[in-house]
């Protein structure tokens, strides 16, 4: 009798918690679904005239779409890959009318949205993203609060009149230092414990790092820690921090050409020290008279670092308490900003995001915020796939999701919602199914070596391609 009571009351927990998942599933794909909008935000309208028609590609399929082109990491065609996208979903039935479309049809859609839709709809992903996270959320903190990391990188862009003269006029093989492709400035802040990327900029390569930093602070959520590289450190971003962020920050900087206190402590050979660093006078230029009486000298943490190869640099914070963040914890937790570079690396190898689809500036922005919107919904299905499918937090592999969503797009935008969920319960199985299984030793860092051969085309390139003089 007791085994049967037993077996009962294993069998009721059973159904309990398939009933709890299928709702939390179910709760959760409502919110996804309604990541893009059904119509275009009247502000977007270019025309009034736009998407106000019944055609083959409204708002909301043209972004669902461009998603999927951005992000299936393939080297084909925009009408070849329409042809299978909407193959794909005619079949199984999220689109039951759908009919592949001309790429001429494709680039007239686009044209009609603005890449600040597709900025907006990142901020929605985030805020998604956010609000999916389980309620044990420790493993994503350090210390209580989470970490970003905030780094730009240069992409190449078509080689297009406009896209040059907007970006990057300056380039071309005709220009020294200069290669045919021209570039753009991309900065992007990640949530480095979530592995989420939460913000982003582009501008033109000419661009400053540290004024795209002060563009997307309000982005970040207060309360955190701001972590940078060489690149970033000054008295005027540390001071900008100091006014405009409720958080704490931590940089590297170079142990030679910088603040005088900090040669002054590389010199001295400690460890770790408190220091004020002062404002220089190109950097009080840059404020008016009244201002000038509040760059006062900063309290900063220095810890060094020395690189295995005997390079030193210092760590500048404002984590104070030596006992409650130890120097060998703030190294540790620096080095993990490594995570944004890798974010990069996944953008250029997995999603080619620099083979564009679109020769025009507006396309290029629209790709460059997709394939953030692809790696935001990526970590969201993982989370719920590893949540419902996964046993003791084993996590699926992320380039396995983001090719699985750039798949089934259009499960943003289903005509058929009932059917949709069953096809988005199979996606969190194919997501759960390919699993990343983290190396049990550190790998060794690699030098930065071009292993490849040298192209016979490299010696007097510029030459071949400047026209012949008159």
């Amino acid at each position: 009798m007791l085994i049967l009571i037993f077996l009962f009351k294993k069998v009721i927990s059973w159904h309990i918690t398939c009933f709890q998942n299928s709702c939390q599933i179910y709760d959760s794909f409502e919110k996804i679904i309604n990541i893009i909008p059904k119509e275009i935000n009247p502000d977007h309208k270019q025309s009034e005239n736009d998407f106000t028609r019944n055609r083959a590609l409204p708002f909301a399929k043209t972004v669902a779409l461009t998603l999927s082109i951005t992000a299936n990491g393939s080297n084909q065609g925009v009408d070849t890959q329409c042809g299978q996208f909407f193959k794909n979903v005619r079949r199984c039935g999220l689109w039951p009318d759908a009919n592949a479309v001309h790429r001429s049809s494709v680039t007239k859609a686009r044209k009609k949205i603005p890449w600040q839709a597709f900025q907006d709809i990142l901020s929605d992903s985030v805020e998604l993203a956010y609000s999916l996270e389980i309620e044990d959320n420790q493993q994503f903190l350090w210390h209580g609060m989470p970490v970003f990391a905030t780094d730009g990188s240069r992409f190449n862009l078509p080689a297009t009149e406009a896209i040059r003269e907007h970006f990057d006029p300056d380039s071309g093989l005709d220009t020294n230092g200069k290669g045919h492709y021209p570039q753009c400035l991309v900065t992007t802040v990640y949530d480095v414990f979530r592995r989420l990327p939460i913000a982003r900029s582009v501008v033109a390569n000419d661009g400053s790092e540290r004024d795209e930093l002060k563009n997307l602070l309000p982005a970040i959520p207060s309360g955190g820690i701001l972590t940078f590289d060489r690149g970033y450190p000054s008295y005027e971003i540390i001071h900008f921090l100091n006014n405009n962020y409720s958080g704490h920050w931590l940089f590297r900087c170079p142990s030679s050409s910088t603040f005088k206190a900090v040669e002054k402590f590389v010199e001295s050979g400690k460890e770790e020290d408190i220091v004020y660093i002062t404002a220089t006078n190109n950097i009080k230029r840059k404020f008016g008279i009244n201002e000038r009486k509040n760059l006062k000298p900063i309290k900063v943490r220095v810890i060094r670092l020395e690189s295995p190869d005997g390079t030193v640099s210092v760590l500048l914070t404002n984590l104070f308490g030596k006992n409650r963040y130890t120097a060998i914890e703030i190294t540790d937790l620096y080095f993990k900003r490594w995570r944004v570079e890798e974010y990069y690396r996944d953008e250029k190898v997995v999603f080619e995001i620099e083979k564009f689809h679109s020769t025009s500036v507006n396309g290029v922005l629209q790709e460059l915020y997709s394939a953030m919107i692809v790696s935001v919904i990526s970590r969201c299905m993982m989370l719920l796939s590893s949540q419902f499918f996964l046993p003791d937090n084993r996590e699926p592999q992320f380039k396995n999701a983001v090719l699985s969503i750039a798949a089934e797009a259009a499960i943003l935008v289903p005509d058929d919602p009932v059917l949709a969920i069953q096809i988005f319960k199979e996606l969190l199985v194919e997501i759960a199914r390919v699993k990343y299984y983290r190396p049990i030793n550190k790998r060794p860092s690699q030098p930065r070596i071009n292993k490849g051969p040298k192209s016979k085309w490299h010696d007097g390139k510029r030459k071949k391609a400047s026209p012949p003089n008159a």
